[in-house]
């Protein structure tokens, strides 16, 4: 397969033939910067000119020290500075072991007096740095950040099983195009049997010019082969297979060098378990950016890990609107009946409970059985009780959720899941994606006044997340690459009711019409209380949700006939018109050529 994800700036040296580049760079200083290290410091005189020779640099914000943009082979760094005269606007740090060539004011005047294309070069290099730092700005930096060479280490005790990176290869290359690399492989590469960090750095970027991926599996030891690959990686995959738990010294050493957003642990089994053990345990020395699950004999598991590594994975977004949202079964199975597989799954509200639900790899029947048993079969949202702390007893809910969701946390959910509440006492949106599942789903359907907040471990006050976000595609945008569906609940159509507002009751009738059966009278057809409140929550539902990438495919399902916001009977109903719709809406989107259905289909099929 031709290279196709990655798509770099042009080379600097494009403009040069290569007799030109030979003496260029024969009259200039190589200059080795280990990783972490700083090339240039905020605020420093701007010098000097530097042309990566290879490894990776970054950017990095003076305001809270991230990574804001990241430069490559062949790429100039400093160049902005260099011709204004101004001091260094932002400081650069290796993120790999690299060399660069360094060039100072009176080298460059000499060797452009020489070879007159270098200027052309150069302001063709400062033009497109400047077209590229307008794209940054535009969208999120992490959806624009480099993932190419992979290190691979086994966590723990244990050992990195056999056939795993063979497997994680092949689904790998059914998507890019990538290569393995061993110490065996940097053996027969170097024969002298020495493994210099910066001579094993420039063989990995060369492989890093003719493939999207690097796969680099590390020894079960820290020795001169595993250090320089640690060094010259830019994702850190810890397999675990069995084995004590503690930290081995190759995972201390890779700590010291990868943030934790740039580790993912990969828990694997024979088979995929009836139970499993805890993952928590794992996590309590190792602070990763996600946890992923894999059975040896699942090529579904393999291609869902390959997703993520490529920035290929593709995400469910379940909006909130109570009783509504049972929609989101029907266009789960009507998606996947039309061959999208789903890697990740977050919501709102009753969105959470989906996530949650579909992240088990529970088939759309298995969530309607829950639904039915813990709304209908328990009531778990019937009972009234002395408004208080709200107008339901909380505790029937907080009961059927536990049992419905066991005491699985979100670790040990074979995909990636997340679910939204808002935190008052913060007032901040909260993204829970550890501890259990069915705290954080009663956290995330909170109703405000109709069910009590849910106060975590901690003393914090949350409620439903509607109140914060009620599509959340921002945050799977920032836990992810790649396209989702986006099922807003919103309906476009105003809902008007026909009953005369005059024959409401005030107070004194009202309470003879409930005390008095032989006064009693038809109440008129006014929503209750309960479902004005969840109207309300979910009144951010009329806005749109936030932004969304070029491959995003927002639906938004009609409202299901006699269905309600509190209409939990109707499950079956609403299931299966939101199937019948979601079939007739991906129909259509397909002979539309819709080019997100096209990508997500075409990243869904199987290695």
């Amino acid at each position: 397969m031709s290279k196709t994800l990655v798509s770099e700036d042009q080379s600097f040296w494009q403009d040069l033939d290569d007799e030109d580049r030979g003496k260029i760079k024969s009259c200039v200083r190589l200059r080795r910067i280990a990783r972490g290290e700083a090339l240039i410091e905020l605020g420093a005189p701007s010098e000097t000119l530097y042309i990566v020779n290879f490894g990776q640099f970054g950017v990095v914000n003076a305001a809270n020290g991230e990574i804001v943009a990241e430069i490559g082979k062949d790429q100039l760094i400093g160049e902005m500075g260099f011709f204004t005269g101004e001091p260094r606007g932002a400081g650069v740090v290796a993120m790999r072991d690299s060399e660069v060539l360094e060039i100072d004011r009176a080298q460059f005047e000499a060797l452009v007096a020489q070879f007159p294309d270098m200027q052309r070069a150069v302001t063709r290099s400062l033009a497109r740095r400047l077209a590229r730092l307008g794209e940054i700005t535009r969208r999120n930096f992490r959806q624009s950040s480099r993932v190419r060479v992979i290190a691979l280490i086994a966590a723990g005790g244990g050992a990195i099983p056999e056939g795993f990176s063979a497997r994680l290869l092949q689904a790998i290359n059914a998507r890019a195009h990538g290569c393995a690399r061993a110490s065996a492989d940097a053996r027969a590469h170097f024969p002298d049997g020495a493994f210099d960090r910066y001579a094993v750095a420039d063989w990995l970027g060369a492989l890093e010019q003719e493939n999207d991926f690097v796969l680099c599996v590390a020894d079960g030891e820290l020795n001169e082969w595993t250090r320089a690959v640690l060094n010259s990686a830019d994702l850190l995959i810890m397999a675990v297979a069995d084995g004590s738990q503690a930290l081995n010294p190759v995972e201390e050493f890779a700590f010291t060098l990868f943030p934790a957003n740039r580790r993912r642990i990969v828990r694997l089994y024979p088979h995929r378990p009836q139970t499993q053990e805890p993952s928590a345990p794992w996590l309590r020395e190792r602070d990763v950016f996600m946890l992923h699950h894999v059975a040896m004999d699942s090529g579904a598991d393999f291609d869902c890990l390959a997703r993520f590594i490529t920035g290929q994975a593709i995400g469910f977004v379940a909006g909130a609107g109570g009783a509504l949202g049972l929609a989101h079964i029907g266009i789960v199975k009507a998606f996947q009946e039309a061959g999208v597989v789903f890697d990740m799954f977050g919501g709102s509200s009753i969105g959470s409970g989906m996530a949650v639900a579909f992240a088990q790899l529970k088939s759309p029947e298995e969530v309607e059985a829950a639904i039915h048993e813990i709304f209908v079969q328990n009531a778990a949202l019937k009972r009234l009780t002395l408004p208080k702390f709200g107008l339901l007893d909380h505790t029937i809910l907080e009961a059927t959720l536990a049992k419905s969701y066991g005491s699985i946390a979100f670790e040990d959910l074979w995909r990636p899941s997340f679910a939204i509440a808002t935190d008052l006492s913060t007032y901040t949106m909260r993204v829970i994606r550890s501890g259990p599942t069915w705290q954080a789903v009663r956290a995330s359907c909170a109703i405000p006044g109709v069910l009590p907040p849910f106060f975590d471990e901690d003393g914090h006050m949350l409620v439903d997340g509607a109140v914060s976000d009620n599509a959340p595609i921002a945050p799977m945008h920032g836990l992810k690459n790649g396209p989702n569906v986006v099922v807003d609940l919103r309906n476009s159509d105003p809902r008007l009711y026909d009953f005369d507002y005059r024959a409401l009751p005030g107070r004194n009738a009202l309470l003879a019409s409930m005390l008095n059966p032989l006064r009693r009278k038809p109440l008129p057809d006014c929503p209750s209380l309960a479902s004005v409140i969840q109207q309300a929550v979910f009144s951010n539902i009329r806005e749109k949700p936030a932004f969304s990438g070029g491959l995003d495919l927002t639906v938004q399902p009609p409202v299901c006939p006699g269905a309600s916001f509190m209409t939990w009977d109707k499950h079956r109903e609403v299931a299966e018109f939101s199937y019948r719709w979601g079939l007739e809406t991906i129909a259509r989107l397909e002979e539309e050529g819709n080019p997100a259905l096209a990508e997500m289909r075409r990243l869904s099929q199987p290695s």
